[in-house]
């Protein structure tokens, strides 16, 4: 599973939107894997519950993790983002107490909260490592394809991939931000061309619309970024948010889609006028964890709209700290400077973190989910600096 270096001389040769770059990586050459940390990586792709216990796997992977952090020394310091504890804290403190407010018991909701806040900052410092964690992913992801094709792993969705994560659209977001993380573990170009392709062809294979549109605009944004300086990487981050919107309303009219989906579409409608309802009655400090949830045909559905889940759960406070946490970190902006948004790194951050926040539009739980708070940790990484060391950018 280790990654061989591909050689100075190489490095110094690249050149194009993947070529490799010698300096602020996140997985260094040479990068040789925990395997433990590898190991346990792969089961995050299982969703399902183990026999006689009421938690998925990979919320049990979380917990895993963090036991492991304990143990370990870091090896980068939170001077580079002092503030994301302090966020932490004070966030998980409002939403605890938002929610008894509103008479509901926020034991399940905010610790599965908590320990991936504190993933995510486990993460950054060096605690769990970066590589291992995207390598064991990687193979977990490709064994549940074979295993699911091979009719091992569960077929829930009519052939659709999704095998042990259960959901075709839970499937297509961790495909889709998997595969683009997984780049950082190589400087090879032909590797990481050949990693997006398969990542393509499994997003694709999920069937989720939203999605494949995500993805599509998350690598022509890692494409354009190469040339372009800070300010038209902004400009074009727009432009892919503009891409993704038209793609995915239009997507619903070609081919089988505008036949085979008018009755589930036609039901998702209902879903989202339901959940816009409640959003709009929610006070500004939300109903409380866990409600983001509508009763229809007298059955209980989860919200399709990301954004409007936070509303519902932690009101106009919620909304506005994760979005702009996700911002923050993902467009690699730091207490002072902005991190060199040129680089390779920094570029597959952004473009993981975009698929996150367009997948949001359309998916009822992105922005609490592992994968998300991976984005969230391997962004963070960026802006710390090595223990008694300054953060890259501290000097500029």
């Amino acid at each position: 599973m280790a990654v061989a270096s591909t050689g100075a001389s190489m490095a110094s040769r690249g050149s194009g939107p993947l070529a490799p770059l010698r300096d602020a990586q996140l997985v260094p050459d040479g990068h040789s894997t925990r395997i433990l940390d590898g190991l346990v990586g792969m089961l995050l792709v299982i969703r399902t519950n183990p026999p006689g216990i009421p938690l998925p796997v990979a919320q049990l992977v979380i917990v895993a993790f963090l036991v492991l952090a304990l143990f370990r020394h870091p090896t980068r310091s939170f001077r580079g983002a002092r503030w994301y504890p302090s966020v932490m804290v004070v966030l998980m403190a409002f939403l605890l107490a938002e929610t008894v407010l509103n008479g509901i018991d926020p034991t399940r909701r905010a610790g599965n909260i908590a320990a991936l806040m504190l993933f995510a900052a486990f993460l950054a410092s060096g605690r769990i490592d970066i590589g291992s964690v995207l390598k064991g992913l990687g193979v977990g992801l490709l064994l549940n394809a074979v295993l699911f094709y091979a009719r091992v792993a569960p077929n829930n969705y009519e052939g659709k991939l999704t095998g042990f994560l259960e959901d075709k659209n839970a499937s297509a977001l961790v495909y889709a931000i998997a595969a683009i993380l997984l780049t950082l573990t190589t400087r090879r170009l032909r590797a990481r061309i050949l990693i997006l392709a398969a990542g393509a062809v499994a997003v694709v294979l999920t069937d989720s619309r939203t999605t494949i549109a995500a993805y599509a605009v998350a690598l022509l944004y890692l494409l354009v970024s190469t040339w372009v300086n800070r300010g038209f990487q902004l400009v074009a981050l727009a432009g892919a948010v503009l891409a993704f919107l038209w793609a995915d309303n239009n997507l619903t009219t070609l081919g089988d889609y505008a036949f085979d989906r008018k009755g589930s579409d036609a039901f998702r409608m209902r879903i989202d006028f339901a959940s816009g309802q409640k959003a709009l009655a929610a006070p500004w400090y939300g109903s409380g964890l866990g409600q983001a949830t509508v009763q229809l045909d007298s059955g209980t559905w989860f919200f399709h709209n990301s954004y409007q889940a936070l509303i519902v759960e932690g009101g106009i406070v919620l909304i506005v700290v994760m979005v702009a946490l996700y911002a923050v970190v993902g467009l690699g902006i730091g207490t002072k400077v902005i991190v060199d948004a040129t680089r390779f790194d920094a570029r597959v951050v952004t473009a993981a973190t975009l698929v996150v926040f367009l997948c949001a539009v359309r998916l009822g739980e992105v922005f609490f989910t592992p994968i998300a708070f991976l984005v969230l940790g391997v962004g963070l990484a960026r802006l710390l600096g090595p223990i008694g060391q300054d953060p890259p950018w501290w000097r500029r």
